[in-house]
């Protein structure tokens, strides 16, 4: 059953298909324009860092070192032994992804509210900045959100299917269903909404049931490693609540680049959390006899459960990746209501207003470096043509290592490497015992592992030779370095 309005003519469902082809080109643009021409983001660094590991250590490392499940980091081992490409190149892999995704809220959409709704949603998702930005680095948000969008496309068709034909359906969502929670435990979630709906849904009620049991039982073998990440898996700067932190979440997630000035004006800061609001709400009483309604839902049970268990599930702007798909539908079918009851003109320049803001805030994650990640590569260049023999490097946050170890600025360098409180005393020591040696201090999430600057500090007795400030929409992609001279012979 659905809410599907009547769109009986041949022109809507040509309109359909030709937006298909138009929005999967113009995702696949957007995903692949100079992809590999960035410097790798911390977390690609670290995933590479972790995979060529041999698969016993690296079952160990991610227990140890990491706060998602295995599969993807697996994939990524399989992927470098039988496919081995410079690291850069395996971002088509994610960016495949990102089209998937695309193409299975047209497949959704349609079954929900015909081919105008459809056409509409795949352009909307096909330019959300936060899908383009995060389905360019090779991470697993582009494939958990991509089958996760898939599961629903297959659970409708489920619904909808003769017998022969919804065999193999079965199990291919069986399939993903088993995946899922192995490549970000937010899959679990998925899974288990899908199993609530499938509660008050007696066509697919045996099939989807069979395939959750199968995924919960599979994911038993990963027990006890979940139990070793726990105690800090879902870290947040401070216990998760209805506060500044999910409005900023909110922001980098559903209104990633648009302008700071754009939202400073009195109550600006909540305006995404409260458009999210709205068009959730829609798409939960337009889409009221179907499963939309469960899967708007997912993202405000991301929401209460890092309340209530003090984890965070939404307050990264990455975990809250899989919940922009649904809202991409609930637009669709928003436009496709006005064009069914002849108000096309209004419709059609809603459709245009969305797309004319993704399109500019899309270009600004494109192609403007205030919206972007950090950008290594500028770091080195100005490291390298300001070093001396001699010189040392502080990194305050040591994962961004993994991303600049071989850079030629940091080639053969004493580096001194921050990601705890007990690596404090080593670091202060070696400054103080120092004097004679030239120091850079590269800065990045300082408020995670310095909040008080005690290493800025520490240097501060040494004159300033060179200071540099690469300024970002979000601090937590903000990179500053300083260049710090030797101690003056006078205070030594």
């Amino acid at each position: 059953m659905s809410d599907r309005p009547a769109h009986n003519q041949p022109a809507d469902d040509r309109i359909g298909w030709a937006a298909l082809a138009f929005a999967l080109l113009l995702g696949t643009a957007l995903r692949v324009w100079h992809l590999t021409f960035s410097s790798q983001h911390t977390d690609e660094a670290f995933t590479f860092a972790i995979s060529s590991l041999r698969i016993p250590a690296l079952l160990a490392a991610v227990a140890t070192r990491d706060f998602h499940p295995p599969l993807f980091y697996l994939a990524t081992h399989a992927l470098m032994v039988l496919v081995p490409k410079p690291q850069w190149d395996y971002r088509i892999v994610t960016a495949a992804f990102g089209v998937v995704t695309i193409a299975c809220v047209w497949g959704v959409t349609r079954r929900f509210g015909g081919p105008v709704a459809a056409a509409a949603a795949a352009f909307i998702v096909a330019l959300v900045p936060a899908l383009v930005q995060y389905d360019r680095i090779y991470r697993m948000y582009a494939v958990t959100t991509a089958l996760a969008t898939l599961s629903y496309w297959l659970l409708l068709e489920i619904e909808q299917s003769t017998t022969t034909r919804r065999q193999w359906l079965v199990l291919a969502y069986a399939a993903i269903a088993i995946v899922l929670p192995y490549i970000d435990y937010l899959g679990g979630l998925v899974v288990a909404v899908q199993m609530l709906y499938a509660l008050a849904r007696r066509p697919v009620l045996t099939s989807v049931l069979v395939s959750g049991a199968a995924s919960a039982l599979a994911f038993v073998a990963w027990l006890g490693p979940l139990h070793e990440q726990l105690p800090l898996a879902g870290f947040a700067i401070s216990h998760p609540g209805l506060d500044t932190g999910l409005l900023a979440s909110f922001q980098a997630a559903f209104a990633a680049g648009v302008p700071p000035g754009w939202l400073a004006w009195p109550g600006g800061a909540a305006a995404p959390f409260v458009c999210v609001a709205a068009i959730s709400g829609v798409g939960m009483w337009l889409g009221r006899r179907t499963v939309l309604p469960w899967w708007l839902g997912l993202l405000w049970l991301q929401v209460g459960l890092s309340i209530v268990l003090g984890k965070n599930l939404a307050y990264f702007p990455r975990y809250l990746l899989i919940d922009i798909p649904p809202l991409c539908v609930s637009l669709g079918l928003c436009i496709a209501r006005l064009w069914s009851t002849q108000r096309r003109a209004l419709a059609a320049g809603c459709c245009a207003v969305v797309v004319a803001f993704l399109g500019a805030t899309a270009s600004n994650v494109l192609l403007d470096p205030y919206y972007q990640f950090p950008d290594w590569y500028a770091l080195n260049g100005v490291m390298f043509d300001a070093e001396q023999p001699g010189d040392a490097i502080i990194l305050d946050a040591g994962y961004e290592a993994l991303a600049v170890k071989d850079f030629t600025a940091f080639r053969n360098r004493t580096t001194l490497l921050f990601m705890n409180p007990s690596d404090f005393a080593p670091i202060l020591r070696w400054v103080a015992s120092h004097p004679d040696r030239r120091v850079w201090y590269v800065e990045h999430q300082q408020y995670y592992w310095d909040p008080q600057r005690r290493i800025a500090a520490a240097l501060r007795t040494r004159p300033v030779v060179l200071a540099r400030r690469w300024p970002r929409r979000w601090p937590v992609d903000d990179v500053s370095v300083m260049l710090f001279d030797k101690v003056p012979m006078t205070i030594r």
